[in-house]
């Protein structure tokens, strides 16, 4: 995985800013109920989760863990529709003005991230589904999860 990483760092901080540029407020998701600024805060909620900053509970067993790890780490599309770990399906309340706020912010947690996980590579914090991940891990994490939701409002084709 190491021999990735800086391809994935580049993808997050340069490939998904040009994505992201092209969302609009308007734009409705192939599947789920999120908006554009939903999915976007969201993403942000999930940078910070894989710092550290809050943890969640894994709702998955101990021995499926290195199975769902290693789906977690592939390169290859996520199913749709997965329930939120705490089975709760309302969006969560905006914290941002506007979706360009939103971004903006993604941006630069998406810098800090990728400073985070240079500097703290074996840093551990549970994966709701996946259970312990390094902060290398969900560098890869963090790839599938964004590429999912772009395929979900149209940014990028779905992929096999």
């Amino acid at each position: 995985m190491e021999h990735n990483r800086k391809e994935v760092e580049n993808y997050l901080s340069s490939t998904v800013a040009e994505l992201l540029a092209q969302l609009t407020p308007e734009q409705k998701p192939l599947w789920g109920k999120m908006t554009p600024q939903h999915m976007v805060e969201h993403l942000i909620v999930v940078y910070k989760l894989s710092m550290g900053r809050f943890s969640v509970p894994v709702v998955s067993k101990e021995e499926d863990w290195p199975k769902l790890k290693e789906y977690l780490m592939k390169d290859s599309p996520m199913r749709r529709n997965v329930p939120a770990p705490n089975g709760k399906s309302d969006l969560q309340p905006l914290r941002f003005a506007d979706l360009e706020e939103a971004k903006q912010k993604f941006f630069a947690e998406t810098e800090t991230f990728i400073k985070f996980c240079e500097a703290q590579s074996e840093f551990i914090a549970n994966h709701p589904y996946g259970g312990p991940l390094t902060a290398q891990e969900w560098l890869f994490c963090h790839k599938k999860h964004i590429k999912h939701h772009l395929i979900q409002f149209e940014l990028i084709p779905d992929y096999e």
